[in-house]
């Protein structure tokens, strides 16, 4: 297999790490217990994998997880006798100076039943993200659904520097707020950063707007190639909220082109520019469905800021939500079939989530300043930004609002955040 180093492209030097505070669990946790994994050979040598499928299995809010010292043998009676549900136990042995074997297993403690075995072979720099993919593998086995480990998160920083100025900074991290990195610092707002759809590193990029030249413009960055950072043409007027094609090739913006905010896409190999909406209104904050046959865009074009949703193929626009006079920057779920989006409730913004088929609206926050909700790849969460104390925080919460936790800076303000599909 081809060895995974990780971040190796990258130049800047690693931030300070968000904070993570579980809020809110289900209300029945699986309990599980995952060992501490063995040392096999004199040069092995702990990156606490363990620790971290730990962390991630409780972030998640479904489970209740346990330490354990690592397990020469599974004794299901002995787990059965303590509530455990099931149980992880794991190895890691070094092959070379850099080259590790990583084996990890997962126990049916009511069942007496091994449900898997996974081994791989990774570069010393590789262990965080093999964590990642072991938890998915965890969740997946003992839930019957797709975990959201094995990903990235991008999100803006808001800082005073010691003249007492405001400096922005464009992050990337893992799902866990870890191995933070970042290139992009300015004096400038940066707003809307969102992950292009590919699964492999090498062609993965970050559309943001940026207002380092004056004006509001849309910015590429290309975090793990040489490439250098790509400014989309000087559109008339100002462009905003990019959104990529499900493909990767092609960004949705906002453009006030002629003096009317309306929506376009834009293909980078031949710089095609295509007007989608034409209305007197405002048109923004367009995003693509799953199958790229729709979008869905926030327009005022009733007389109050409400959805839309375009079909593509037949040109039709549709009113979408119907409940309250403010309804805004709404994204697909992965499956399609509903929308997360911001609601007012009479002064509160809240993260809703709206079924398409039956137009039911449900809330899932109690706060009160909500912004740029988007979905977990396997749709399960929501990854927003909300205000709390005066300070500005990203949460992520259950599609049943049953479950969060929250990403937060002693030193800085975090907003905007954006969720990476799954990773190779």
């Amino acid at each position: 297999m081809r060895f995974i180093v990780l971040f190796l492209l990258l130049i800047s030097a690693a931030q300070a790490i968000l904070e993570v505070s579980v809020v809110k669990k289900d209300k029945n946790p699986l309990p599980i217990v995952i060992s501490d994994f063995e040392l096999i050979g004199a040069g092995a040598q702990d990156k606490t994998s363990a620790e971290i499928i730990r962390n991630n299995l409780e972030r998640s809010g479904r489970f209740d997880v346990f330490v354990a010292d690592s397990l020469e043998e599974f004794d299901s009676e002995h787990w059965k006798q303590r509530g455990i549900e099931a149980v992880v136990s794991g190895t890691i042995e070094q092959q070379s100076e850099k080259i590790y074997k990583i084996s990890a297993t997962l126990f049916d403690v009511y069942s007496n039943k091994k449900l898997f075995s996974k081994s791989t072979r990774v570069h010393l720099s590789g262990f965080r993200k093999v964590a990642h993919q072991l938890s998915d593998h965890i969740y997946e086995a003992l839930l019957g659904e797709s975990g959201s480990f094995n990903t990235l998160l991008t999100y803006v920083t808001v800082a005073k520097n010691k003249a007492g100025e405001r400096v922005y900074q464009l992050n990337i991290s893992d799902s866990d707020a870890h191995n933070v990195k970042s290139k992009i610092k300015l004096k400038t707002p940066i707003l809307s950063p969102v992950w292009s759809p590919e699964r492999s590193y090498e062609n993965k990029k970050i559309a943001y707007v940026s207002f380092q030249n004056g004006r509001s413009e849309v910015f590429i960055w290309y975090p793990y190639s040489r490439r250098k950072i790509e400014k989309l043409p000087s559109f008339d007027g100002i462009a905003s909220s990019p959104s990529w094609h499900p493909n990767g090739k092609s960004l949705l913006l906002t453009l006030s082109k002629n003096g009317n905010k309306d929506i376009y896409s834009y293909t980078l190999s031949d710089k095609a520019l295509q007007r989608l909406t034409s209305n007197p209104s405002i048109d923004t904050e367009a995003s693509y469905s799953p199958d790229s046959k729709h979008l869905v865009f926030t327009s005022n074009r009733s007389g109050q800021v409400q959805i839309y949703i375009k079909n593509l193929s037949n040109g039709r626009i549709k009113r979408a939500t119907f409940e309250g006079t403010y309804n805004a920057k709404a994204v697909f779920s992965p499956d399609g079939k509903s929308l997360a989006l911001v609601h007012r409730v009479n002064n509160d913004y809240r993260i809703a989530t709206l079924d398409i088929a039956t137009q039911d609206l449900s809330v899932v926050t109690d706060s009160k300043l909500d912004e740029s909700p988007y979905f977990s790849p396997n749709g399960d969460m929501i990854i927003f930004s909300t205000n709390s104390n005066g300070k500005g925080l990203l949460s992520v919460v259950s599609v049943q609002g049953q479950r969060s936790y929250q990403l937060s800076s002693q030193n800085a303000e975090v907003r905007e955040p954006n969720w990476s599909t799954y990773l190779e």
